[in-house]
């Protein structure tokens, strides 16, 4: 497949990172967007794109509203699929039926490399990850191929990949990446990028100060994820009465319009309904307890920042996999959907447990991940 032209790739002296990122959801947005301040950070000009869009606009407008639909309205469906996926070890071929689909979009990157003259593709998500295999086996100059896991655990299809550098969130999980089909040499235990945001020091005075929350009283914030899924309206109207006198809880409810609308038309006197929101870095600091789906990206951000935190699996899936890790190592507790009202009440006067969390997150998250990946990816590039 000739899909980038005749002849070497321009040389420049700045290496040039294209990042490729996938509209469903926001999470590989954020890491995308860390990854881009860390590559820039030492010099490289850095662009990212959709990764999806390579396949058609059609194609990327399909997916991100159907993954969307089901993962605010059918997550048992959701469920379903993952875990069938994830039993299919016809999965991992690349030549399988989605490898095949989703390699169309090869050739279309392909042009876009080469005439953007990057020397480093990083993909933040399998769909990318698939189409950049599919370009390497046909393009003997390919640059320099890095895939970054954002779940904790090795998703379907992944081991079909062929990255030079599959970065993987904790090396636990390394010998789980290889049975897969990764290769042992490419592994790079870097953990999860978070945003610089996260990594500074939080103040629980001034986050509430700043998001207008009152200065007394404990807080319990409810993340939804920046889709916005899970029983929320029931968890609400539940702490809005058990809460005692001068306690409160918020909301996010991300980009789900509708959430936010049916919270607020139940007029709650305690609990109050946010919507999207670019300050979730101070809520988790105002925050005596979080409670949250396990969305691989946003439970890394909350063990970075340090906060009491309560994961509760409404979707299932490979969030599945990242709550039994974080549980595992105690960086969180958890609770079924259903139980989440009372789990977090349960939680909110544990001042022992709550610390004990906490204490464990600042020793295994440092939220440098995306400084040793684009320090690994520069090396790769010979800059």
């Amino acid at each position: 497949m000739r899909c980038c032209g005749s002849g070497s790739r321009r040389k420049e002296t700045q290496v040039r990172v294209l990042i490729l990122t996938c509209n469903t959801g926001g999470g590989h947005n954020a890491v995308a967007a860390a990854l881009k301040e860390s590559f820039e950070s030492r010099g490289a000009g850095c662009d990212v794109m959709d990764g999806l869009g390579f396949i058609s606009k059609k194609a990327s407008k399909f997916v991100s509203k159907w993954h969307t639909r089901f993962y605010r309205r059918y997550p048992e469906l959701y469920k379903a699929g993952y875990m069938s996926a994830e039993k299919d070890q016809g999965m991992d071929r690349r030549d399988g039926p989605v490898y095949r689909y989703i390699a169309r979009g090869a050739r279309r990157l392909g042009r876009t490399i080469y005439s953007g003259g990057y020397g480093a593709v990083v993909c933040v998500h399998v769909i990318p990850a698939m189409m950049m295999t599919a370009l390497k086996q046909s393009w003997r100059d390919c640059p320099v191929f890095c895939f970054v896991a954002t779940d904790y655990t090795c998703s379907p299809t992944v081991g079909a990949c062929t990255p030079d550098i599959c970065v993987i969130p904790h090396e636990e999980l390394t010998e789980e990446f290889v049975a897969c089909g990764i290769d042992r040499e490419s592994i790079l235990p870097a953990g999860i990028p978070v945003r610089r945001v996260f990594r500074e020091q939080g103040d629980r005075a001034a986050a509430r100060k700043a998001l207008g929350l009152p200065a007394e009283g404990r807080h319990i914030v409810l993340m939804s994820g920046s889709i916005g899924c899970g029983p929320m309206g029931d968890v609400a109207e539940e702490l809005d009465i058990r809460l005692e006198k001068g306690d409160f809880a918020s909301v996010l409810c991300g980009s789900n319009k509708q959430m936010r609308y049916a919270l607020e038309l139940r007029h709650l006197c305690r609990v109050e309904a946010v919507g999207f929101t670019t300050q979730v870095a101070l809520y988790m600091d105002s925050a005596d307890v979080l409670v949250s789906k396990p969305g691989g990206i946003s439970i890394t951000e909350a063990g970075t920042r340090g906060v009491p935190l309560l994961l509760a699996d409404m979707v299932g899936g490979c969030e599945t996999r990242n709550q039994e890790f974080f549980t595992a190592h105690g960086w969180a507790e958890s609770c079924p959907p259903a139980d989440m009202a009372a789990a977090a009440l349960k939680l909110l006067p544990d001042e022992k447990r709550r610390q004990d969390v906490v204490s464990a997150q600042h020793r295994d998250f440092d939220g440098l991940a995306a400084e040793r990946i684009a320090e690994a990816v520069l090396a790769r590039c010979g800059k």
